[in-house]
């Protein structure tokens, strides 16, 4: 939605004799306050009602209608950053791969019990309540609501007789990993085995000929060149 600058458009508007008038144009800046303001307003209602755009209160709501509360009863499935032999405490992290280390905890935010689930959290629960929801657990739809979920772009599915098998086309962040592997709130098809495989960075990662967006070995005199390697999960 494009958003309505009043001040700017009413200015726009006014006559030659008067563009150059700065009593005359504060004046109209003044009375126009208060319009740009319902205009962002009326904006918020309209964007910032979906899950990606939705924040505290309004994202209540959207857990509420789709059965999801913010309270999550396991505050220790979440890592973050922490000192040496801290219960679940990560490093610093690396500056050359962005899925180590831990995240800095919140003030007041708990690591035991009961937690309340922030912002960017909980919209991946909802989205997962949502999948859970609806899904009918065909190949298909498996793949969907794994991408759904975690907005990961590849997925890919190797079928078994009783069990099935998922690479992730992403690198998943400590939090991301712990709600995949640890908990229920992933859609999972009743009596067959998921087992998760492998996690790879799907806009840039090595495979064989033959298979779609796959990136070659590289060159030993360019490291521009060529995949990662995709890593197995831990």
């Amino acid at each position: 939605m494009s958003k309505i600058n009043h001040k700017e458009l009413a200015i726009s508007r006014l006559v030659t004799q008067f563009t150059e008038s700065t009593n005359l144009i504060n004046y109209i800046k003044t009375l126009l306050i208060e319009a740009d303001t319902l205009e962002q307003v009326i904006c918020d209602l309209l964007e910032k009602r979906w899950i990606d755009t939705a924040e505290g209160v309004n994202l209540d709501i959207i857990g509420a209608i789709v059965g999801q509360t913010r309270e999550f009863i396991d505050a220790e499935l979440f890592d973050y950053f922490g000192f040496f032999n801290h219960p679940n405490a990560k490093s610093f992290g690396s500056l050359s791969d962005s899925s180590v280390g831990g995240r800095f905890i919140a003030i007041g935010e708990v690591t035991e019990g009961i937690r309340i689930l922030n912002d960017e959290e909980y919209r991946l629960f909802i989205r997962a309540r949502i999948a859970k929801n609806s899904t009918s657990s065909t190949p298909e739809n498996i793949i969907a609501q794994i991408k759904f979920i975690f907005n990961i772009g590849l997925v890919v599915f190797e079928d078994g007789d009783t069990e099935y098998t998922l690479s992730i086309g992403k690198i998943l962040s400590p939090n991301e990993k712990s709600i995949l592997l640890d908990t229920d709130i992933i859609p999972k098809t009743a009596g067959v085995r998921v087992n998760y495989k492998l996690e790879f960075d799907s806009s840039n990662f090595f495979a064989f000929a033959g298979i779609p967006f796959a990136d070659g070995f590289g060159s030993v005199n360019d490291n521009t060149l060529g995949g990662k390697f995709a890593t197995f999960f831990n």
